[in-house]
């Protein structure tokens, strides 16, 4: 990929507007008791009848009945329990369609063991005040088929009001899309969780917003991964914002997760963070921390936690202003081998890596020091002052290719590596501190300019960081 054109595609990004967790115990599971393949499409809505929409979507997913929850009676105001309603039509086969209105859901539906869907047309569903629990839990305790939800809007902005809008646990396939969640959650509950049961089995989750967070200190995260899951999922174009305990918390068991585009912002803990044993990738992901009065602390952009050829690429990720952080690309002690390539990272917190590969831990597998740990057509800009662009420690098979470091902040380094083996080569680091410090390294270099003058060095960047990548 060509630099120039590779920047100018950051650039657009950053101009997109932008407005917890599997694996784990689940602090409010539901009542007692790459990537993933082609879905069904969900119709658009067209002008006509009002039955055309849901229709569409029945024959397209092969659903024998569309019910009507307004012609069914189901108060539309907001005013009146629908719980029922949908318990009584939610069964196989059958697509429940919410016309425009406010449906009061005070109660956890659930639906185990068919292949059933929900859609809505300008529908909210609203908690009433208080309310803390799941609404839907479409798959428990049984996992359904399939699964269809999308058109909804959850209206959470009452006070001490925060339910899991969706549970969703699928053998075959899960479909989230054009869900709102507004409100900013003020009870300990995560939000939107997602588990494919069977290794064969996807799950696409589109154009979801949460874009109003949780309150500081209920650990709340935005998505999730659950721990039931073994299949694939996407997440895509969805956008997260200011979840003290992570935006997107990916940790499933088994399957992989991919997640392409969308918007993360001011998340604790991680805007991203993937841990599968399987290969995963976050492509063309805008992750941004600019706001630290509520986020929390450690406020990482992508964090890989762990498994195998996990690969991030054509990502921005923006640390602008933060509480504490590990880094805005953080490759954890845990992590076996990733590639970063096609990133930009800009940084003007302080102290902040661009780029991090941590030492594994005493528990750590032996092979998660030998990676390989790569970075290719990186650039890295920013006004941080202090600590280093890039830091790597205890780690075989790193290798930095096509970098460019430029940050023009007081004693900020360039490349730190301690007890690291691999390579630095067609790369220009322009830092106010030590360019490249090896310690215990053994590192090869080829083709690799330094300056010490990054004040003054727009011509060489431009030379460095716009022309085509190099051999």
């Amino acid at each position: 990929m060509r630099r120039r054109r590779f920047l100018a595609t950051v650039a657009a990004a950053a101009t997109v507007g932008l407005a917890g967790c599997g694996g784990r115990e689940d602090d409010d599971p539901p009542p007692p008791g790459p990537g993933p393949h082609e879905q069904p499409e969900v119709p658009a809505r067209t002008t006509g009848e009002e039955s055309r929409y849901p229709a569409a979507i029945a024959s397209e997913w092969g659903f024998d009945e569309v019910v009507n929850l307004g012609t069914e009676g189901a108060d539309q105001t907001g005013a009146r329990e629908t719980a029922d309603y949908f318990e009584d039509h939610l069964r196989d086969g059958t697509l429940v369609y919410l016309p425009p209105g406010r449906y009061e859901l005070g109660r956890t539906v659930s639906v185990s063991d068919a292949s059933t869907g929900i859609v809505g047309e300008n529908a909210t569903i609203v908690p009433p005040d208080g309310y803390d629990g799941t609404l839907f839990a479409l798959g428990y305790p049984e996992p359904l088929s399939e699964v269809l939800i999308a058109g909804l809007t959850f209206d959470f902005r009452a006070e001490d009001t925060g339910a899991r809008p969706l549970f969703a646990m699928a053998d075959d396939r899960i479909v989230a899309r054009e869900l709102d969640v507004r409100g900013r959650i003020d009870v300990g509950q995560d939000q939107l969780r997602f588990d494919v049961t069977e290794p064969d089995g996807t799950a696409r989750v589109e154009n979801v917003r949460l874009p109003d967070g949780g309150v500081p200190g209920t650990g709340v995260t935005g998505m999730e991964v659950g721990d039931q899951n073994h299949g694939d999922l996407a997440f895509v174009d969805c956008h997260v914002a200011g979840f003290p305990d992570n935006g997107l918390y990916a940790n499933p068991p088994e399957g992989e997760v991919s997640v392409l585009g969308g918007s993360y912002l001011n998340n604790g803990i991680s805007g991203v963070r993937i841990e599968t044993k399987d290969a995963s990738v976050v492509r063309g992901v805008h992750v941004r921390c600019d706001d630290r009065s509520d986020a929390g602390e450690n406020m990482r952009g992508i964090r890989l936690r762990s498994g195998e050829s996990l690969l991030v690429e054509d990502c921005l990720v923006e640390m602008l202003e933060v509480t504490s952080s590990d880094g805005g690309i953080v490759f954890s002690s845990e992590l076996g081998s990733a590639t970063v390539q096609n990133c930009q990272v800009r940084v003007d917190a302080d102290d902040v890596n661009a780029v991090r590969i941590k030492a594994p831990g005493d528990s750590t597998a032996e092979d998660a020091h030998h990676g390989p740990f790569r970075c290719e057509n990186v650039v890295v800009t920013g006004e941080a002052t202090g600590g280093a662009a890039v830091a790597a420690a205890n780690r075989r098979g790193c290798e930095f290719a096509n970098l460019c470091v430029h940050q023009p902040g007081d004693d900020r380094d360039g490349i730190v590596a301690e007890d690291v083996t691999g390579e630095v080569h067609d790369s220009y680091v322009s830092v106010t501190g030590d360019p490249l410090s090896f310690t215990g390294s053994a590192i090869s270099q080829r083709n690799v300019t330094v300056n010490r003058d990054p004040r003054d060095a727009d011509s060489a960047v431009d030379r460095w960081c716009s022309q085509p990548s190099r051999e």
